[in-house]
């Protein structure tokens, strides 16, 4: 029988100096079950947010004054460049950016991780397709005036993409990367996900949604593959030749990403800086009078940082 540290993934290691336990270094090594079992918290947590937008009036009031809040956004109107940032979400879209993060993989010796990313996408595309058409409902009928979603709404398709997207790129980025790749991710995600509430396409309620069935699968398949790799072990870099070219590979990706990641804090710092400084006194006004979008835009920038954080620690451990 294992004991009890063993059962958790847990593994202790003593040091011995001259014959004397002189320390115990606890090792924790996450199992596949036990990402299994986070992917089971996240799709209950699903339920929790369908009972939540479907049945309970506060937060169906919410979820609409909210999606109000997004529609009245100065200069919404016609706004091309909100309108291609939805478009990322496309399916064409979201079919070159995966056959990139697939080519990063295999040129890093990955072929696993690079098959991974094409059934992460695959597997969260249908899925949400099926659970739009068994939860269709006309939520908002005769409440909303302007754009309305359609019945068929619950999860977001292009939310679940882009956060498929993110969590691919986690998971084929080398682990020193990995966090600048979560904050990349979770840029992304959010930026189409605001275009796509933005232009009248999604409540709020359907993004987190979304967020959520990605991350159920990006944990169950990483458990998957995780139990794949303890029986059969990838053999990656076979030669000195291949191990020097993957380690470089290793080095360009890891650099690349945090070239984006550094890109992407100064464009949100400078941007945030002049309009602070320009239109500040607007966006306080502006804050006031719509408090819903306040606040449920940040539960939705906190759900894909919760969510991306929690993936990218699991994959640390493990």
């Amino acid at each position: 029988m294992r004991p009890p540290l063993r059962r958790l993934g847990i593994d202790t290691v003593e040091i011995h100096l001259q014959g004397r336990v002189s320390a115990t270094v606890v090792d924790i090594d996450l199992r596949p079950r036990t990402f299994l079992l986070a992917a089971c918290w996240c799709a209950a947590a699903f339920l929790v947010l369908l009972a939540l937008a479907y049945l309970w009036e506060g937060g169906r009031s919410l979820d609409a004054q909210a999606f109000r809040d997004f529609i009245a956004l100065p200069d919404n109107d016609g706004n091309y460049t909100v309108w291609r940032i939805a478009s990322l979400g496309d399916p064409f879209e979201v079919g070159v950016i995966a056959a990139g993060l697939a080519a990063v993989a295999l040129a890093r010796g990955r072929p696993r991780l690079a098959a991974t990313v094409i059934v992460l996408l695959a597997a969260t595309s249908v899925s949400t397709q099926l659970l739009k058409e068994l939860l269709e409902y006309p939520r908002y009928t005769g409440v909303m005036d302007g754009p309305n979603p359609s019945p068929a709404a619950f999860p977001s398709g292009h939310a679940t993409a882009a956060m498929s997207i993110a969590l691919a790129g986690v998971l084929v980025t080398p682990p020193r990367a990995r966090l600048l790749a979560a904050i990349v991710g979770m840029a992304f995600a959010l930026a189409v996900s605001f275009a796509i509430v933005t232009l009248g396409w999604h409540f709020p309620s359907d993004v987190v949604g979304g967020f959520l069935v990605a991350t159920v699968w990006a944990l169950v398949i990483a458990g998957g593959l995780r139990a794949i790799n303890e029986r059969w072990p990838e053999r990656a870099g076979r030669t000195r030749a291949t191990a020097t070219l993957q380690r470089g590979v290793d080095a360009v990706t890891a650099v690349g990403v945090a070239a984006l990641a550094g890109m992407l804090l100064l464009a949100v710092a400078l941007a945030g800086s002049t309009l602070i400084l320009l239109r500040g006194g607007e966006l306080v006004d502006f804050a006031r009078e719509h408090t819903a979008l306040v606040a449920v835009g940040g539960a939705m920038a906190v759900a894909a940082a919760a969510l991306l954080a929690g993936v990218t620690a699991a994959l640390r451990r493990s």
